[in-house]
């Protein structure tokens, strides 16, 4: 499916699948680095979390593994399309649906943010990878198609609705508006393992504050898209400064060298050393 027909269908319906995005070894060394977290971190705390779901937060501190998934190029050319120039990672956990847990209740992934809908601008993007296969058995994400652009409506017991059937390796990619849940896992030993990957727009504070999980320390050893996908840029003119000057100073000694086309103010800053703001 060509990026074209991508988009054209997350307009339309609020979502796109691509199947085998990330191949079976991919897949293996993801589940190898989650698999201490998970060993540490006991069952959701209520029914949202989901008290037969186990969660682990904060993945983008947690290893290189995860976030090259969030940074994966087939949803980067999404995301680039859908969201604002240096748009942010706003969340980055892994979510195990075990046999028996009840279905999550319904929910859009934007509705913390206090602003009307049907949404006027696009808020976030939400992505969930499948590390195990998405079955109608083990607790497929379940989905509303077209609720993206719902004003005050829910899904009711009348509402059509759809179950994101992938195998492993697959992303199913939504609007923030969209009404969807975790499914019911009808099975008796089978889980449902993914990772979800959640991005907003420059202008809005993430779910996770991802410059504490990621301090400079951390962040001088991650890729350009990584740094700015977790703060460290400018949403022009000026938004995410520190001391007047472009964040990237803090993790990149180099940065001076730095031509990046939305960097305006640091720009004038290295080439006027004593303008002030």
């Amino acid at each position: 499916m060509e990026l074209e027909e991508r988009i054209e269908r997350f307009e339309r319906d609020g979502y796109v699948i691509l199947e085998n995005a990330i191949d079976r070894a991919r897949i293996a060394a993801l589940i190898d680095a989650l698999a201490p977290y998970e060993a540490a971190v006991p069952k959701g705390r209520n029914d949202f979390e989901g008290r037969q779901t186990r969660r682990v937060y904060s993945l983008a501190g947690k290893g290189e593994a995860f976030l090259q998934l969030a940074e994966h190029p087939a949803v980067v050319a999404m995301l680039d399309r859908l969201l604002m120039p240096n748009w942010l990672l706003s969340n980055l956990q892994s979510i195990r649906i075990f046999p028996r847990e009840t279905p999550q209740p319904w929910h859009a992934d934007d509705t913390f943010y206090p602003l009307p809908r049907p949404r006027s601008t696009r808020l976030a993007v939400s992505t969930i990878w499948a590390l195990e296969d998405f079955t109608a058995e083990n607790g497929a994400t379940e989905l509303a198609p077209g609720s993206h652009r719902w004003a005050y409506d829910r899904p009711t017991a009348d509402t059509k609705t759809m179950q994101a059937i992938m195998p492993a390796g697959s992303v199913i990619v939504f609007d923030g508006a969209l009404w969807h849940r975790g499914g019911l896992n009808r099975t008796e030993a089978q889980t449902r393992l993914a990772i979800s990957p959640q991005y907003c727009q420059p202008w809005l504070r993430p779910q996770e504050s991802m410059l504490l999980i990621a301090p400079p320390a951390l962040a001088r050893s991650m890729s350009p898209r990584a740094r700015t996908m977790l703060g460290y840029n400018i949403h022009p003119p000026f938004v995410g400064q520190v001391d007047g000057m472009h964040p990237l100073r803090l993790v990149d000694p180099d940065y001076a060298m730095h031509k990046t086309g939305d960097d305006a103010i640091a720009d004038r800053v290295l080439a006027e050393p004593k303008a002030v703001m």
